[in-house]
């Protein structure tokens, strides 16, 4: 079991996707696996014959712990059953070729998603586009599987509508500061959640108690100065977490959450390590939506959604109207860490950092 960085507990075995006389190659993914803070695939790292699981699933392991055991073209001594270590083990008969299958899939769950979304209709209805005549939504279809990443979003967002007493606080900001210094930093081209993660950390700093979380009747601090920002990967939600924002530059920041999201798109396996936040933003502004709620992401207590920059009639006076260009803002609370005055306080400090940023 590789050391995955996410927790330093044990990790529990899913289920195993490779199964005895199959063969395997290094890089491709053989067992799913949880921790104590995600779900996700882990690789093989030799090519041969899948021999053997020694971890049934269901059941934890600590890091470092020899679970499988799979047969390279390198001749070793077999390995002897754990069962039994006392016990020589029998010189093995001779293996059979196994029987041909399918090729597996392999290059990681990235590529898998990426030559998924290349499967023409009617196979697959591509997102946001028609489907072809002959597809009869009405009649059964194919059963999609769901990915590790999917189904740890589900289980996660899940426990969150059901355990956490969500409200709702909605207001909007000038984006005409934002506008500003993106134009001044050109060509290099910002990333629009660089200014809402540094804004967000910032206000945080003032109001403290939005960085709790509760846990049996107590509010604990999530002791982080992680801001994370969700990101759509082939269909699937990550969090990109960027750590202590208000030290760092809006240009480091969104440096940082391209070079972050396009690991992820690659399959890099660093990019993919989850980290603990205290806060998300989530920005469907890119997708033409003005305004939305988002749920909090547990265990933290706060969300924010962000909708599209446009230009709006905004009334200046009493007297006096200006065209301005504004996004709207939703900030969805857990209302057992803050009430509503101390929640409308902080996202008014949100707003007051984006517009001096």
């Amino acid at each position: 079991m590789p050391d995955l960085a996410t927790t330093g507990g044990e990790v529990k075995i899913l289920q195993w996707l490779a199964q005895p006389g199959e063969s395997v190659t290094r890089g491709q993914f053989i067992l799913e696996v949880e921790t104590d803070k995600a779900s996700m695939e882990v690789e093989g790292t030799a090519t041969g014959i899948f021999k053997k699981a020694l971890v049934e699933a269901g059941q934890s392991v600590d890091a470092g712990t020899v679970i499988a055991h799979i047969e390279t073209d390198q001749k070793a001594p077999a390995a002897q059953d754990d069962t039994s270590p006392h016990t020589p083990t029998p010189a093995a008969e001779p293996t059979p070729a196994p029987a041909a299958s399918p090729p597996k899939k392999s290059g990681g769950l990235f590529a898998r998603n990426r030559a998924a979304s290349e499967t023409p209709v009617p196979q697959r209805v591509a997102a946001g586009k028609p489907a072809s005549p002959e597809t009869t939504f009405a009649s059964p279809g194919k059963l999609m599987k769901m990915s590790v990443a999917r189904k740890t979003a589900a289980k996660r967002l899940q426990q969150s509508k059901q355990t956490i007493p969500h409200f709702y606080l909605q207001t909007s900001v000038n984006a005409e500061p934002m506008m500003k210094a993106r134009t001044a930093a050109l060509p290099n081209k910002l990333v629009w959640d660089a200014f809402f993660v540094k804004a967000v950390h910032l206000a945080l700093i003032r109001f403290e108690l939005m960085a709790y979380r509760i846990e049996d009747e107590q509010l604990i601090p999530q002791g982080t100065n992680t801001i994370g920002v969700a990101a759509d990967i082939a269909g699937d939600l990550f969090v990109v977490p960027v750590e202590t924002p208000a030290e760092k530059s809006i240009e480091d920041i969104s440096r940082y959450i391209r070079d972050r999201v396009s690991g992820l798109r690659s399959g890099d396996p660093q990019a993919r390590m989850m980290k603990p936040g205290v806060m998300t933003i989530t920005n469907l502004g890119s997708c033409n939506v003005e305004t939305f709620t988002a749920i909090v992401n547990p265990p933290e207590s706060a969300i924010l959604a962000i909708g599209k920059i446009r230009p709006v009639v905004f009334a200046v006076s009493e007297n006096a109207f200006a065209i301005q260009h504004r996004a709207n803002l939703t900030l969805s609370v857990d209302h057992r860490v803050v009430n509503g005055k101390y929640a409308a306080d902080f996202l008014g400090a949100i707003v007051e950092e984006l517009e001096k940023l």
